[in-house]
């Protein structure tokens, strides 16, 4: 069904119109291990209703020819958006690039993660699109789990912030491709709104800087000892869930990319430092 016309009062100036459909193409729906192709389908459709075109599957359970074929039947006229999406086998692949990261949640978490609902969360990515650099390659990533079992440990490892969908809390339960355009609707009503004055100064650190640094922390840390356990298993598992927690301060605390150079310094420091014979 085709759109009621606006009338004059309300109608977007072209540059307006052309901000928002800029702060949109920053923004990337991430879909986690997808079990059915139709909401394959379906999300794109939600996503092209509401102006968004960067789709990501992380390792997809349905095989491309299902893609191909059930995803494009419901897709109908967004089946351009299946066409460029991306295909990565894991999640940290797909928010390299990433500035920020939202993990979608129907239910709380015990993560200390600031969570926003629906309107207020879709303000902030906009506020987040909107300090980008125009030459940067930097986006927003918002991530959805898998139809049965929401997103892993691991995929809410990358988040730095959550986004809740409430619902009846007697039956709070909706399918992939309607989470994909509650928050689609939320995001284009909000990049109608005023854009926020442009905050200025270094860039924020994408995600794929901010793993590197933590590899190279886990590094360190480990040929220091600093691991407890009984045997490699043990001590790796510690080393794990620990280096997981950390991960999450440094999400949380949304570092710059100048802030990260000052850390990854300081390890360059300390790694020549235990080269040198010095403890």
């Amino acid at each position: 069904m085709s759109a009621m016309p606006h009338s004059s009062s309300s109608v977007t100036s072209p540059s307006a119109a052309t901000g928002s459909t800029q702060a949109l193409a920053r923004i990337e729906i991430v879909l986690c291990q997808t079990s059915m192709a139709e909401n394959i389908g379906a999300a794109a459709r939600a996503m092209k209703t509401m102006g968004l075109s960067r789709l990501v599957l992380v390792a997809p359970r349905v095989d491309r020819a299902a893609i191909d074929d059930k995803a494009r039947a419901v897709a109908t006229h967004a089946a351009d958006l299946l066409n460029v999406a991306r295909v990565v086998e894991s999640v940290d692949e797909a928010v390299a690039d990433s500035v920020a990261v939202w993990a979608t949640t129907a239910r709380t978490r015990s993560l200390a993660l600031p969570l926003l609902d629906g309107r207020a969360a879709a303000a902030e990515v906009m506020r987040q699109v909107s300090s980008l650099p125009t030459d940067s390659p930097g986006r927003v990533s918002i991530l959805f789990g898998a139809e049965r079992t929401g997103l892993t440990n691991e995929e809410l490892g990358v988040a730095d912030h959550l986004l809740a969908l409430h619902a009846n809390p007697d039956y709070p339960v909706l399918n992939l491709a309607q989470a994909v355009q509650l928050v689609a609707y939320e995001l284009f009503h909000a990049s109608r709104q005023p854009e926020p004055l442009e905050s200025g100064g270094e860039p924020p650190a994408r995600k794929a800087e901010l793993a590197t640094l933590c590899a190279r922390l886990e590094a360190a840390l480990a040929e220091r000892d600093y691991f407890p356990g009984d045997g490699a298993a043990e001590t790796e598992r510690h080393a794990r869930r620990l280096m997981q927690r950390l991960r999450v301060m440094l999400n949380r605390a949304e570092p710059r990319r100048d802030e990260l150079q000052i850390l990854q310094g300081m390890l360059t420091a300390l790694s020549r430092e235990r080269r040198g014979g010095t403890d």
